[in-house]
């Protein structure tokens, strides 16, 4: 079996373990609308990660908001719900099955060391040699390649299905020796359950009824560009881009130019992006730097960095591997927001609008949905900071540790070495 079907298997077997692990669910249909206490509201907040947990505790606006989320997520479940999202027989199977895999998974935390290892082999074999176990199995697999096309295309070796068997076999078994023990019954579990439960029926939901509303139109983005003339900087910065074209073609020395106004990691060289072949820079910028003769200097070209101006320095032919490739030498001067994210994912002032207004709807139609609920879910709760752990301290010196989550400086992405979302293609090795 070659690496890559391997690889595909793998991938596909943690496809199916992810939609039991990652999602709960309620075993029974509520006999009414959800209504949260504050002391359940504590519970939830003190499950989350701990810096979310120390700023919960901490800022009442964080709170309030905390609570917003929790409110909608159960307000789209609960139309989703009334919908009959859940009645689906695929949806039915899986939360079936995260069902078991949830409360197996409080089996296996309480086992601690043993970690579920006094279910052996031989009893996951005899669970499926009964017909009804094993028809739950060849559900599972059938799913998960509705679900994966490479994964349906792919043949599983019997030892690839034996380990899955047993797998999904721990956690059926896990899952009644939970129950025999009464830990589906315990208050915490049963309130992540409701809550990822909602989590599944509202994502659900969302894709198949909600996106379509919260989609941007072409006149919406533009009503919106109009109405905040700020944030349309592909204009501004077309124009500076122009200007400095006129000046680079007038003769003004193109590394000096590039010094002066790029926002890119290159600034500093002039510019240069060394060499360089087909294939290692988005098309746009490829094809004009491509289409220069050494000396000459390119039109504005855009891509999703911002402006370019490219200078085309010298040309040259390689072989590598047998192949002839010819490489070129080029400079450029990037024209973009220079208070933009270098490590998010660029976008144009038209994207950035789209955003704006798609999150605009998207309240509208979840605020919408949270009117006409009956989901209650309290503003006022309280929160355990999380504890804290001992911190190591640096040899004389070395300095202190930047704060959590800050990232180090960086230069803003080029054409060949972006910082966040890549330019360049990678290279075939």
């Amino acid at each position: 079996m070659t690496s890559t079907r391997k690889a595909l298997i793998a991938a596909a077997v943690a496809v199916i373990f992810a939609m039991g692990l990652i999602y709960w669910q309620v075993k029974a249909r509520r006999s009414g609308p959800v209504e949260l206490s504050a002391e359940d509201m504590a519970m939830i907040a003190e499950d989350q990660p701990a810096q979310m947990r120390a700023r919960l505790a901490t800022d009442e606006a964080a709170r309030k908001d905390f609570a917003q989320d929790v409110r909608r997520l159960l307000a789209v479940a609960e139309e989703a719900e009334s919908h009959g999202v859940g009645n689906a027989p695929d949806m039915k199977r899986q939360l079936e099955f995260q069902k078991a895999s949830v409360i197996a998974q409080y089996y296996f935390e309480k086992q601690g060391e043993k970690g579920g290892g006094d279910i052996t082999d031989s009893e996951v074999d005899e669970y499926f040699k009964q017909p009804v176990n094993q028809h739950k199995f060849d559900q599972i697999i059938a799913d998960a390649k509705s679900k994966d096309p490479q994964f349906a295309s792919q043949e599983i070796p019997p030892e690839q299905m034996n380990m899955l068997k047993q797998r999904l076999g721990r956690i059926y078994i896990a899952e009644k020796k939970a129950i025999d023990q009464g830990l589906d019954k315990k208050p915490e579990v049963r309130l992540q359950m409701l809550l990822q439960h909602a989590r599944v029926l509202a994502q659900k939901y969302a894709v198949d009824k909600l996106q379509e509303k919260m989609k941007a139109s072409d006149e919406e983005v533009n009503a919106y560009l109009t109405a905040h003339p700020e944030l349309d900087t592909d204009k501004k910065n077309r124009e500076k881009a122009e200007e400095v074209l006129k000046r680079a073609r007038a003769g003004e020395d193109f590394a000096k130019l590039a010094q002066e106004f790029s926002s890119d990691g290159t600034k500093d060289k002039g510019g240069d992006l060394g060499w360089f072949g087909h294939g290692q820079m988005v098309p746009a910028f490829e094809q004009a730097a491509y289409a220069l003769k050494p000396g000459q200097i390119s039109d504005v070209v855009q891509t999703q960095f911002g402006f370019h101006i490219i200078k085309l320095e010298e040309r040259k032919t390689e072989t590598k591997d047998g192949k002839t490739e010819e490489m070129i030498h080029a400079r450029h001067i990037l024209i973009s927001d220079s208070g933009s994210n270098p490590f998010a994912p660029p976008q144009s002032s038209r994207e950035r609008a789209k955003a704006a207004v798609e999150q605009e709807k998207a309240k509208k139609v979840l605020d919408d949905i949270v009117a006409r609920s009956h989901v209650k879910v309290p503003d006022n709760y309280q929160v355990k900071p999380p504890e804290q752990q001992p911190q190591q301290s640096l040899p004389p010196g070395l300095g202190e540790p930047p704060p959590q989550g800050q990232e180090p400086p960086a230069p803003a992405p080029s054409p060949a070495k972006p910082a966040a979302k890549s330019a360049a293609k990678p290279t075939k090795q």
